[in-house]
């Protein structure tokens, strides 16, 4: 709508649209007192000229429709049963107080979906909903937009608990403050040696990165989790006991001593045990309408070959992201964490462990997420003590390590569990689940690289093409490292040979699915039905034989700066495959990967650095592992 008037003449002048007096619900229609009011739908062309003719004198303007845009903001959100988000709607960036909300199509939405009001305030079921992702839409003037909504159970493991307490939660060292700031991360979980319970953490959450003392006083929740100013209502429930050596001989840079970041508090028994003695961790057991139980872990450790053989899932419950569940990026891998000395303090050293664990995805944990025992999905196995991260990825000391480092002559601890059982995996309101690996399209490639790839496919496909099982040859992206092109090889089946990690410097990546019903030479998608890369088990000597390769390279490519970790994994390109995955630190390499060493194939992934703070997806208002500023210091 616009209104257009004359100037230095007469008030009654006629008014038309391309020549149509009055104009019309093609062009737009205007009054005689010159309010122009545009069509419904985009006129073609789009600019219309609008005339007003008086006393034998005309004067023409130009109007361009645009088309109205209505957007939803935010875009996205999270929001835990129960919870409330408010949606502004907007358009062409003039707020709309008028607009019609639904949610999934259901306008003003049900006990289903969650209810919203005619303001755009959005109110999530009390029960979890399945599926639990909806779409809020408003609607306005002819034009509506949308944002996508996740409904989550709350995440409670950052608030105080009534005693006996469940771990995964908020806790840490009570003198762990330096000057306004305050730090802690998640009490793990329960251990038992020599008949005394205690909570397993890590060094750097309960000693305070080496240095704390025995009997320092372990609290529930952590300091970040009370006042402001750190100091608020907290619960004494353990007293530090033992902490493994963290900090390299050197005092900078080295192997860490004990190979892990790891450290036990004897829990408080009087008068009465102020951690529940069954090892209960929160979120560990089965979903509920509003709520997921705690559960005791399994007692039965799990090995790290065979879970990422089979592609086991895993998951962990910490005091920052709640529950989260993924896959192992790696194992028996090699990685450098820099630790801070004191909390908030600047970087003060990097160790160097050996045979950790790597899990996928930038949102499986962030800052405070330390401590944390990570577990097998399906049977809630102990698999790794979680002390560190980044923006893709988790590490964790294998729990074999973490028990070793704890025998003495009092005993071998063991974790306090009982039964297998599988985990419920549903999203808390802290966290979604784990963002792997993310994938590539061809587009991010250089002419170049395109070229290269494409000359050598030219060259090879029709020989690749002699196996009955190769339904197509093409040229992609390769997963494993995404700034390389790929010769991307669609198989019916098994291949009559190995089909090699690269030909003439090229990455190859399998595809297996149903067979094309012609056998093009290359192919520009996929066949329909993929193996799903779960059900493709690595064969446990295939894996040994990669960890061989890696421990024949892994101190050449450690000297590299930009490389913070060596690892074996499952190759993308070929999940049948074990891969030698190499951490690299994003923008820093300056020598290219080879496709392959020694015939295996190698993964790159970039980050940022792996530490023992401040890292993940969390919002700076957050806590950060145990170096966290305090609440009224965490926008800093």
């Amino acid at each position: 709508m616009a209104i257009l008037s004359t100037t230095g003449g007469p008030t009654t002048a006629t008014w038309s649209v391309n020549s149509v007096q009055g104009g019309n619900s093609m062009v737009g229609t205007i009054d005689s007192t010159g309010l122009y009011h545009a069509p419904a739908s985009l006129p073609s062309p789009a600019t219309v000229t609008v005339t007003a003719s008086a006393s034998g004198v005309s004067g023409t303007a130009s109007v361009t429709v645009v088309p109205a845009m209505l957007t939803v903001s935010p875009s996205s959100a999270t929001v835990p049963l129960g919870g409330t988000q408010q949606f502004t709607a907007s358009l062409n960036g003039t707020v709309q107080t008028t607009a019609m909300w639904s949610v999934n199509g259901v306008q003003g939405g049900n006990s289903t979906v969650g209810t919203i009001d005619s303001t755009g305030r959005y109110t999530a079921p009390a029960s979890f909903p399945s599926p639990n992702v909806f779409m809020v839409t408003a609607s306005a003037s002819g034009a509506s937009g949308s944002a996508n909504l996740t409904v989550v159970y709350p995440n409670d493991n950052h608030t105080s608990q009534v005693i006996p307490i469940k771990l995964g939660t908020s806790g840490g060292n009570s003198t762990d403050i330096s000057g306004s700031f305050c730090c802690s991360g998640t009490l793990g979980s329960l251990v038992s040696r020599g008949g005394t319970f205690f909570i397993l953490s890590n060094n750097h959450v309960l000693d305070k990165s080496d240095t704390g003392m025995p009997g320092q006083t372990i609290t529930q929740p952590g300091l970040v989790d009370t006042s402001p100013t750190c100091v608020g209502p907290t619960t004494t429930v353990a007293t530090l006991t033992q902490a493994a050596p963290l900090k390299p001989a050197n005092g900078t840079n080295g192997p860490a001593p004990s190979n892990v970041d790891a450290a036990i508090a004897a829990i408080v028994t009087i008068p009465a045990a102020a951690v529940d003695t069954t090892g209960a961790i929160l979120d560990l057991g089965p979903a509920g309408a509003s709520s997921i139980a705690s559960a005791p872990p399994s007692s039965t450790p799990a090995v790290p070959a065979t879970v990422l053989g089979s592609n086991e899932g895993v998951a962990k419950s910490g005091r920052s992201t709640g529950l989260t569940c993924s896959t192992l990026s790696s194992i028996s891998t090699n990685v450098s964490v820099t630790y801070k000395a004191s909390c908030n303090g600047a970087t003060s050293f990097t160790s160097t462990f050996s045979n950790q664990v790597v899990i996928n995805g930038g949102n499986f944990s962030a800052a405070g997420d330390s401590g944390s025992l990570v577990v097998t999905s399906d049977t809630a196995r102990p698999l790794g003590l979680l002390f560190a991260g980044n923006s893709t990825s988790t590490t964790a000391n294998p729990i074999q390590a973490v028990i070793t480092a704890f025998t003495n002559a009092s005993g071998t601890p063991s974790i306090v569990g009982g039964p297998d059982h599988a985990v419920s995996c549903q999203p808390t309101a802290s966290a979604s689940s784990a963002t792997l690996v993310a994938g590539a399209n061809s587009a991010m490639l250089s002419v170049e690289e395109l070229r290269r790839a494409t000359a050598i496919k030219e060259a090879h496909a029709t020989e690749l093409m002699k196996d009955p099982a190769v339904a197509g040859v093409g040229v992609g992206v390769s997963a494993d490292n995404p700034k390389e092109a790929a010769l991307v090889i669609y198989t019916s089946g098994a291949t009559m040979q190995r089909i090699p990690p690269q030909i003439e410097g090229v990455r190859t990546k399998v595809i297996l699915g149903t067979p094309f019903t012609a056998r093009p030479q290359e192919a520009a998608a996929p066949p329909p039905a993929q193996a799903a890369t779960q059900a493709i088990i690595l064969n446990l000597e295939d894996i040994n034989r990669a960890a061989a390769v890696k421990e024949a390279h892994v101190d050449d490519l450690m000297q590299q700066e930009a490389i913070q970790g060596v690892g074996v994994g499952r190759s993308e390109d070929n999940p049948s495959e074990p891969a030698l995955v190499v951490y690299v630190e994003t923008g820093k390499l300056r020598s290219a990967i080879p496709p392959e060493m020694d015939g295996v194939r190698t993964k790159i992934i970039e980050g940022d650095r792996f530490r023992a703070f401040d890292w993940g997806n969390e919002p700076k208002a957050t806590a950060s592992c145990s170096k966290t500023p305090s609440r009224a210091n965490r926008r800093k």
